[in-house]
Parts: structure tokens; C-alpha cells; sequence
């Protein structure tokens, strides 16, 4: 904090241990960037809390785990077969991306005629 830092980071320690005395050694606010694949141990929020992070970052999990959802729905479609079990209903898929409630909105500001 001296130094005007806000949080610190640790590049990719490569075990549990590393990462508690991480905390257990450096003052403030420490961030965590939970890279699959990568040096460091993914662990769960809860766990990381615990360990004395502040903040975490999972900047992959997300993008990966779509794209792979993406490959595997295409081949379904490629080889003819159903991608009903991967895929939300019409209506779940309106609500998450907020046709549902934008059809709300536009039936609030509708002209009456």
C-alpha cells in the first residue's frame, strides 16, 4: 500500500502451499487468477476467501466451456442427432439473453389505440 498498490499478485504459484503463505506473508488485498491448465491450482471461492484472497478470477472458464459446448452441439447437428439435452428451452434462452423482458417493456410503452 506505500507503494500505492491496491492489490497484489502473485504470477502462477504452482502449489497449495505457495498460495497460503502467499497470503499468510504479504499484507492487503491479494488477487487470484484461476487459469485452467495452467501452473497455479484451480480452487473454489470459498476456498481461495478462506486462504485470505480478495479477489479471484477464472478469465477462461467461461469462453473454454462455450466453445466446447459450440464443437459439441455442431456435431450433433453434423451427424443428424438431437441437441435437445445441451441446449435451454426457447423460453429460458429469451429470459437469459432479456427478449422477456424487453416484450415486458414494450407492451408498458405501447400505443394504445
Amino acid at each position: 500500500r506505500e507503494a500505492g498498490v491496491d492489490i497484489s499478485f502473485l504470477e502462477a504459484p504452482e502449489t497449495v502451499d505457495e498460495m497460503r503463505e502467499y497470503c499468510r506473508r504479504v499484507p492487503g488485498p491479494k488477487f487470484a487468477n484461476m487459469l485452467e491448465f495452467g501452473a497455479t491450482p484451480i480452487l473454489p471461492p470459498k476456498e481461495l476467501k478462506e486462504m485470505g484472497y480478495t479477489l479471484a478470477a477464472y478469465p477462461l472458464t467461461m469462453l473454454s466451456a462455450s466453445i466446447k459446448a459450440m464443437q459439441i452441439s455442431l456435431e450433433l447437428i453434423k451427424s443428424g442427432r438431437p441437441t435437445d439435452e445441451l441446449i435451454l428451452s426457447f423460453a429460458d434462452t429469451k429470459d437469459v439473453v432479456g427478449f422477456t423482458g424487453y416484450a415486458a417493456e414494450e407492451d408498458r410503452y405501447k400505443v394504445k389505440s
